[in-house]
């Protein structure tokens, strides 16, 4: 499969990034770049105000050898709704998937590790039902024995999905782009969905101490 490992970043996230990306080239080892078999390619959309950001984002990626990645700088009002922020980040994420040919989007949150065989355990997830969508739960920061199902979390969309559902609304005041939201609209058109939790272990998701 091709796919994209596809995911907006912000500077309220430093907290985790460094940790993250570290994390990121422990998986990409999984799948290199001249892989015949697969290919895993990496798109950071930054939303954050100004360019300064992507500078630190480059130094981490240095730092820990991610090479094969690009980040697209979103330049929007910081006091819009954050569900618009959101929404126009992975909207430039859905348009990289089918620009690209990519037979898949791996929906990664920038403060969640997972396993570096955690795409893998997602892409036999979905290849045992041929589901549209394979999501795996997370746990609350707050709270780790609280299971937190969070859709764009640990996620694999197929592009099949994403050729028929754009995350810009036809009402400029209803942006939703939420794990309900989405689940309901691949539902509506005939698509199907496999959940797990405890699958891939372990699962961190990263609180901002300060």
């Amino acid at each position: 499969m091709k796919i994209l490992i596809g995911t907006p970043i912000n500077v309220c996230k430093n907290y985790a990034m460094e940790r993250w990306l570290e994390n990121v080239s422990k998986l990409q080892r999984e799948y290199p770049a001249d892989s015949k078999s697969n290919s895993v390619d990496f798109l950071m959309v930054d939303n954050s105000p100004g360019f300064d950001y992507i500078k630190r984002v480059k130094g981490y990626c240095t730092k820990y050898g991610i090479t094969n990645y690009r980040i697209e700088h979103l330049e929007i009002n910081q006091q819009q709704p954050v569900e618009e922020i959101i929404g126009r980040s992975i909207e430039i994420i859905r348009q990289e998937v089918l620009d690209k040919d990519y037979d898949a989007w791996f929906s990664w949150e920038c403060d969640q590790l997972i396993p570096a065989n955690a795409l893998s355990e997602l892409i036999k997830m979905m290849e045992s039902g041929n589901f549209t969508i394979a999501s795996h739960s997370t746990w609350v920061r707050v709270d780790p024995s609280q299971v937190l199902d969070e859709l764009f979390g640990t996620t694999l969309i197929k592009r099949e999905v994403l050729e028929k559902i754009s995350f810009i609304p036809e009402m400029p005041d209803t942006w939703e782009p939420t794990d309900k939201w989405f689940r309901k609209q691949v539902l509506k058109d005939g698509g199907s969905t496999i959940e797990a939790d405890g699958v891939l272990k372990p699962v961190y998701h990263l609180e901002d101490n300060l």
